[in-house]
């Protein structure tokens, strides 16, 4: 197909700007996500470290206090109210408190613009009483007189520091008096008999956490939470609830947030359970509705929290998808302006060439000796010197066909002349070969019917294989006689050949042949006649035949047809051998070579050269079709007689 230069000065240069447009994009991107992935990663670390750091300060002081604690009187109530209150004033804590095995209790709690003082004990008529107290600790105002009935002994905070023996942070669960989700640090006390007098509580308010995490810029629109590894949710940086009307903790995977639930979902449909997470896996990366989630695990004195951070990846990508849309603009921008420069440069570099290829099909559809250039290109670059030199060479051109077409002439005789002579000399040299090969096998002969008695069987072989080898050198005089018949003859005269009778007649010939391979021919019902030399195309089935029976099968099993294609005859000779590979069939017509693997058998790599070289003096061409396992199907083709084509 026919391109203009104007095209090929355009498009590499195009092709040239979008993929280097491409290559930029894509290693924008992929810089773009690694970096955003970098960063992505540093954020959610660095949150989850400064929420670690945060609940390790104000989980640290319940427990400072309660260590402090269990060295107190606790027999007296109102020494140890005493010192809860002084205890609020120097530290976080906002509630401290005692329950004994008695059912009675004591505790001193911050809130917003007031100090209470709760209390139940031998006097309170098993009602707990809450009191407003001043700085010194005194009461200044009862604020319930009566409340439900309270027993310390049956929170959750008592009941687990009872169980573990030590100390440990309660499970999460309401408060009897604010309603408010916390967890306590219960540390129980034992008499000299190591028997339970009560247990020293410290309450933490898990909504501090909540306020705090509000205040952290996570991302963009990103948000993070804790859950318990109970499942139950501990704090949230959005306005979600964390309990269940105000009675009991809310499970993550019932949450409103739909972040929080599908989180929470997710962990426990891979891990069967938050808590197996908790214990086994500790941290992860997850995937989910185009959010990237941190999971790490918090674990001190009884607490095991898992703290999320989900960050939207939209949050990180907005910026890749703007610098994607500027790369894409400014390459559309390049390839536009690439087109214009490549159409005016193309332009300006084709014009004298377009004037030149002009001149040069002129000259090639005109007379060489009266041929005369004129040339208007008046360049002095490269394509003004091209010009220049073609009219230089177009004169020299001229000047040389006459003698060009004296020496053609003289060669074509002096050629006709060697084919003759080298025909003449070879048929000589045939003779002078034959002769002293023909006497050495009658003497070889006579040896052995004269003296065969007296020569043992060694002496027999040894003239056998004298008699064989020249018996084969004969052959290849006659192989060589023939080829250079053939190379040497410039004009053939054909025929109409009978190619039915003409294969019948080689088949003749085959079989001694047939009987010593055990092979056998078939021979289609009608070959369609052809024009070439009787003598030559004979030998043409003789070398088919011959190779066909050396090589075509154990034993061969061979097949002759043919088919009229386009005004040519093509017949061929299929067998059943062992087939060849691409490799061996481009040798077999291009030299006299026999393949590596049939060396040991019978040829000398002549027959199929000489074929070729047969139908082709005789207008036709040879070919094989072979698959290694499948046998060959070696065809000629010859010109065929006008009434068969019709």
């Amino acid at each position: 197909m026919t391109r203009s230069i104007r095209t090929l000065f355009t498009i590499p240069l195009v092709v040239l700007i979008v993929l280097l447009a491409m290559v930029i994009i894509g290693v924008s991107y992929y810089n773009g996500q690694r970096a955003v992935g970098e960063i992505s990663t540093q954020l959610h670390q660095e949150i989850s470290a400064r929420i670690r750091q945060h609940i390790e300060h104000f989980l640290q002081a319940p427990q400072l206090v309660n260590a402090l604690n269990t060295q107190l009187d606790t027999s007296n109530f109102e020494y140890l109210a005493e010192q809860f209150q002084h205890q609020l004033t120097v530290s976080d804590v906002p509630y401290i408190f005692y329950g004994n095995e008695q059912g009675h209790f004591v505790g001193v709690q911050l809130m917003q613009d007031k100090t209470v003082l709760k209390i139940l004990d031998a006097e309170s008529e098993e009602l707990r009483h809450i009191y407003e107290i001043d700085e010194s600790g005194e009461r200044i105002k009862h604020l319930e007189r009566k409340t439900k009935r309270y027993d310390p002994r049956h929170r959750p905070w008592y009941q687990q520091a009872k169980k573990t023996g030590e100390a440990t942070w309660s499970d999460i669960y309401v408060s009897a008096h604010r309603h408010v989700l916390q967890i306590t640090y219960a540390v129980p006390v034992y008499d000299e008999n190591y028997n339970l007098r009560g247990v020293f509580g410290a309450n933490f308010i898990l909504s501090q956490i909540s306020d705090l995490m509000k205040e952290m810029k996570i991302g963009k629109t990103g948000m993070a939470f804790i859950m318990a590894n109970t499942g139950k949710l501990v704090a949230a940086s959005t306005n979600t609830p964390l309990s269940a009307g105000g009675t009991h903790p809310l499970s993550a995977n019932k949450s409103r947030s739909p972040v929080i639930q599908s989180v929470a979902k997710y962990i426990t449909a891979e891990w069967n359970s938050i808590s197996l997470f908790a214990k086994e896996q500790r941290q992860a990366l997850l995937k989910l509705d185009g959010r990237t989630t941190e999971l790490s695990v918090y674990e001190g004195q009884g607490i095991q929290w898992l703290i999320a951070v989900s960050i939207p990846d939209s949050d990180f990508t907005e910026g890749i998808k703007d610098n994607m849309l500027w790369t894409l603009g400014l390459s559309l921008l390049a390839v536009l302006v690439a087109i214009i420069v490549g159409i005016i440069v193309a332009r300006k570099v084709t014009n004298p060439i377009r004037l030149l290829n002009q001149h040069v099909k002129e000259l090639s559809a005109g007379d060489w000796k009266n041929w005369n250039l004129s040339t208007d290109i008046k360049r002095r670059d490269e394509i003004g010197e091209l010009a220049l030199s073609f009219s230089v060479m177009a004169e020299q051109l001229t000047g040389l066909l006459n003698s060009f077409e004296d020496k053609v002439e003289q060669s074509v005789e002096n050629m006709h002349q060697t084919n003759v002579d080298l025909e003449a000399l070879s048929r000589s040299m045939a003779n002078d070969l034959r002769n002293p090969i023909t006497e050495i096998l009658g003497f070889t002969e006579q040896l052995l019917q004269s003296h065969d008695k007296q020569l043992n069987m060694q002496g027999r072989h040894f003239l056998q294989v004298i008699t064989s080898s020249g018996e084969q050198s004969i052959e290849i005089i006659d192989s060589l006689l023939l080829l250079v018949a053939v190379i040497s003859k410039e004009k053939v005269k054909t025929q109409s050949l009978d190619m039915r009778s003409c294969v019948a007649s080689v088949t003749q010939d085959f079989e001694s042949i047939k009987k010593k391979y055990y092979g056998s021919i078939t021979v289609a019902d009608k070959l369609p006649n052809a024009l070439g030399d009787p003598i030559w195309v004979k030998e043409v089935w003789t070398n088919y035949l011959s190779n066909g029976m050396k090589y075509g099968g154990t034993p061969p099993s061979l097949e002759i047809g043919a088919a009229v294609k386009e005004g040519m005859v093509e017949y061929w000779l299929k067998d059943n051998g062992d087939g060849m590979t691409e490799e061996e069939v481009s040798k077999l017509f291009a030299q006299a070579t026999r393949l590596d693997r049939h060396r040991e058998k019978e040829g000398f790599g002549f027959g199929l050269l000489i074929a070729h070289r047969i139908v082709t003096k005789l207008g036709g061409k040879v070919g094989v079709e072979s698959t290694p396992g499948k046998g060959s199907r070696f065809w000629f083709t010859l010109p065929a007689v006008k009434r068969e084509v019709s």
